[in-house]
Order: C-alpha cells, then sequence, then structure tokens
C-alpha cells in the first residue's frame, strides 16, 4: 500500500503568508495538513501575532490559507 505524496509551502511576503499544496495530489481532506504546517511555522517564528486567517476553498474542500500578522516587538521585555 502507497501512502500518497504531496508538499505543503508558505510564502512570506513580510506581511502575510499564503500556506498552499505546491505538489502532489493527496486524498482526504487538505485543511488538516494547511492547518498544521501553520502552527508549526507559526511556533518557529514567535514575534508573530496573527491578525486574521482566511480560508481559500475550491471545490467545497480548503485549499490554501491566508494568514495576514504583525511583527511584535520581542526587546522591551
Amino acid at each position: 500500500m502507497s501512502l500518497p505524496r504531496f508538499a505543503i509551502n508558505i510564502d512570506d511576503t513580510g506581511r502575510w503568508a499564503r500556506v498552499y499544496l505546491s505538489e502532489g495530489e493527496p486524498t482526504g481532506e487538505v485543511a488538516q495538513y494547511l492547518s498544521r504546517t501553520l502552527e508549526k511555522w507559526m511556533k518557529d517564528h514567535p514575534e508573530l501575532r496573527v491578525r486574521q486567517i482566511v480560508p481559500i476553498c475550491s471545490n467545497g474542500d480548503t485549499s490554501e490559507l491566508h494568514v495576514w500578522y504583525d511583527r511584535i516587538d520581542t526587546t522591551l521585555n
């Protein structure tokens, strides 16, 4: 039994980021993988505070996440 292979990328523009499936064709719901990837990325960037997340849907399924964020100053403390 072979498992489907796919890759999820994050494009960071400096004010917002796009989390999306970059290659492959997974079976099932992609939204949970997009969410987990975003969660890991946010843990790796503690200086960012999420303002808004917008799911982008295609054919009734979430295919991308667009995330707007602010950079917080961690040197104040």
